[in-house]
């Protein structure tokens, strides 16, 4: 498969506009010619941009000889990606840890038969796995290696946002605390940010994952604050984004100790059947600790 192409398809897969993928390595317009064929890019460039977005360059590189997709293994695993996804996310609802477990093992086969699943399939099982755990003893290093990439300064894009989010779980209180305030602030100095639907999902998921964290790790509502302000500002009123405005609503209520609107938002996301923030939490909990 040709560059541009192929760099195309990864974009895609991973949820990031034409600008996020150029990652500052080169001009936006520079990288659409690129995926469109018309312009050439060195290698040394290329690998940069590869690197910048956690895209292991052996791996594609190595795509760039399959061949049709229906023949191609590799692209079968990414077709395949987002299904293993709403499996795991599907088992993580359910606290099935037996379920993740052979999740775990079906994606391990796969890698060995050499039709491994997207890059970041392994990361999402074990992490997902952690929140329900809250155990980080089965953290791979390659998952480790991972987090430690995740974090750019001022250079955030969806994949930061989503997966560095998803990774507090396995952070340090004061990693968290600056990690969070570090990518609203990367969010907000970038204007273009209101106009990417992945970005937006992505730090909307962050500062849900901040949320979860601080009322499992008993953050008083002060060290709340920076988020909810940001939440109140920044995230969409569009329906797309209901539920986690009720997510983060509810969290409000907690650290608010507003019992009647715990139970209200509470019902709303098991009416839907959207229950993994609830299970990560004692949600029926009512300790004043939790609101100083």
């Amino acid at each position: 498969m040709k560059i541009g192409k192929l760099l195309r398809e990864t974009r895609l897969v991973a949820g990031l506009t034409q600008t996020e993928m150029a990652a500052g390595a080169i001009s936006e317009s520079f990288y659409s010619k690129v995926e469109r064929g018309v312009h050439n890019i060195d290698a040394d460039t290329l690998v940069e941009v590869l690197k910048a977005n956690h895209i292991d360059p052996v791996q594609f590189f190595s795509r760039t000889l399959d061949g049709p997709m229906q023949e191609s293994p590799h692209k079968k695993s990414i077709l395949d990606a987002g299904f293993m996804v709403k499996k795991i996310v599907r088992s993580a609802n359910k606290r099935d840890l037996e379920k993740l477990g052979q999740l775990k093992k079906e994606i391990d086969q796969a890698e060995e038969q050499g039709k491994p699943y997207y890059i970041w399939i392994s990361y999402v099982l074990e992490l997902m796995t952690t929140w329900i755990t809250h155990s980080t003893d089965d953290i791979s290093e390659p998952v480790k290696k991972k987090i430690k990439h995740l974090y750019k300064g001022d250079n955030w894009g969806f994949i930061n946002y989503e997966y560095l989010g998803m990774a507090f779980i396995a952070l340090t209180p004061e990693q968290v605390l600056n990690f969070s305030h570090t990518a609203y602030q990367s969010y907000e100095k970038n204007s273009e940010n209101t106009l990417s639907y992945t970005n937006i999902v992505g730090i909307a998921d962050l500062t849900i994952d901040f949320l979860m964290y601080a009322y499992i790790h008993n953050f008083n509502k002060e060290l709340c604050a920076e988020t909810f302000a940001f939440f109140d500002k920044n995230i969409s009123y569009e329906a797309s984004f209901y539920q986690r405005r009720v997510i983060i609503r509810l969290y409000k209520a907690l650290f608010y100790n507003d019992t009647e609107k715990v139970d209200f938002y509470t019902r709303l996301l098991e009416e839907d059947n959207f229950t993994f923030c609830l299970q990560n939490v004692p949600i029926t909990k009512k300790d004043s600790s939790h609101a100083h």
